[in-house]
């Protein structure tokens, strides 16, 4: 059986983080040791994991496995993925407060993000490979926001049961290389790109090639300039169009949410790819609150 009527029809389980979102909006971020005013603070529910479901969601079945506290962040959580049509049914709920990630959002539309993992380190690997079981996703997308442990399990529950295995490894930490091989693909930026590589001078379509060589397939994402997609010896290149960014908050998981989606539907990774850049590029010309 090919790796896309393997997964094609079936649904997408997303592993990850739930979090509530703390946006601080600021004319220019302060320097060591300074204080600048903030004009403006929104909180709204996020984390990789959350968001990389409800993008998947819009496209296809798609179950969340993560971690919430019993508090009314966690809650909150639940009744809005729910409403954004993800299949909450595998949230753990944990007696640790639900994460948070504090968000500096400057007028240019980039971001910095401090993470702090509360309720998403109590996702346990007994947890994920239950969830699992329970879901038989074809697809199964990845990042690391949540312990390594839950990540491996699921990448292991993909070897043994045939599902295609997802990386987004961010925030980038050290993690087994076997992680890197079993990637279908390997999802990153091209700073994440140049840290796996460690060869930060090296140009996207560079490190695209590089990492192709020991992952099953790689899409290395260079912003406006859209995505490098490397399987094999094979590389393509799909543009992102011309847009006004207002927000770059989110751009990385909507694309890797709506890649996984196109897969279920049978969609070449290139062909995925082109639906990732499209809706990446939807997302950054709106503010959070018009998403």
């Amino acid at each position: 059986m090919s790796a896309l009527s393997a997964v094609a029809g079936r649904s997408v389980a997303v592993v990850g983080s739930v979090n509530l979102d703390v946006v601080i909006t600021v004319d220019r971020r302060p320097g060591a040791g300074e204080t600048v005013a903030g004009t403006g603070v929104q909180d709204a529910i996020g984390g990789k994991g959350a968001n990389q479901a409800i993008s998947a969601a819009a496209d296809a079945r798609t179950v969340l496995v993560a971690a919430i506290g019993s508090d009314s962040a966690g809650r909150t959580a639940r009744v809005q993925l729910e409403a954004g049509g993800v299949v909450a049914d595998e949230l753990r709920t944990s007696p640790i407060p639900t994460g948070r990630a504090y968000i500096t959002l400057t007028s240019d539309g980039e971001n910095s993000i401090v993470v702090v993992p509360m309720a998403n380190g109590d996702l346990t690997p007994e947890h994920v490979r239950a969830a699992l079981d329970r879901a038989d996703p074809g697809v199964v997308l990845c990042q690391l926001e949540v312990p390594l442990r839950a990540v491996e399990e699921a990448a292991a529950w993909c070897e043994s049961s045939g599902a295609r295995f997802l990386l987004n490894p961010s925030p980038m930490m050290p993690f087994d290389p076997h992680l890197l091989a079993l990637a279908d693909p390997l999802i990153v930026n091209r700073h994440e790109a140049a840290t796996l590589c460690d060869d930060d001078t090296a140009a996207p379509r560079e490190l695209a090639r590089r990492l192709a060589s020991i992952c099953r397939s790689v899409v290395v994402t260079d912003g406006g300039n859209g995505a490098y997609v490397a399987v094999g010896d094979e590389l393509g290149l799909v543009p992102a169009p011309r847009v006004t960014v207002v927000d770059t908050t989110g751009a990385g998981d909507a694309f890797a949410g709506t890649l996984a989606a196109r897969l279920t539907h049978g969609d070449t990774l290139l062909q995925a790819t082109e639906h990732a850049v499209a809706a990446a590029s939807r997302i950054v010309q709106l503010a959070r609150s018009e998403r």
